[in-house]
């Protein structure tokens, strides 16, 4: 096992969050609508800034074993799930792709959200350049006009 494996996991567990989001409540409809402005709104920080890691923290992938980047990408999720976050990654992807695209995850900005989930996604929709390549199921849908990454809501 790559001798830096145990530090960064022990730093993917540090990460989580640690204030606890206000407890689970039906909330009225003008308080959700006022939840997604508030993360709609102008994104200043990146995840990295919000959870405390930053890009370089993560050995590259092709220096990390197939096991080795499994180990990281699971832990990472979830302590992603802890910032009310998640990664849509289509099952097909290489060990070593999703390895790289939850890490690039940590500089995207985000206003975290207190409930409901924030999904974040690489694909373009336009298969010339979506960032999953050939693993994308954008091959199988047709392209949407004016595609781009995006960011959505699930409450």
């Amino acid at each position: 096992m790559h001798p830096y494996i145990p530090y960064l996991l022990h730093d993917i567990t540090a990460a989580y969050r640690t204030e606890k989001p206000c407890q689970e409540r039906e909330k009225s409809f003008a308080e959700i609508l006022e939840e997604i402005s508030r993360m709609k709104e102008d994104r200043k920080y990146t995840f990295g800034y919000f959870c405390g890691l930053k890009k370089d923290d993560f050995p590259p992938s092709d220096q990390l074993l197939k096991k080795e980047m499994k180990m990281v990408s699971s832990a990472f999720k979830k302590m992603m799930r802890s910032w009310n976050l998640q990664c849509w990654l289509p099952k097909t992807l290489p060990v070593n792709l999703v390895y790289d695209l939850l890490i690039r995850t940590l500089e995207r900005k985000i206003n975290p959200l207190e409930s409901g989930i924030v999904q974040f996604s690489y694909c373009s929709m336009n298969t010339a350049s979506c960032l999953l390549g050939l693993h994308c199921t954008c091959l199988k849908q047709k392209a949407s006009e004016g595609g781009g990454s995006f960011i959505e809501i699930k409450l």
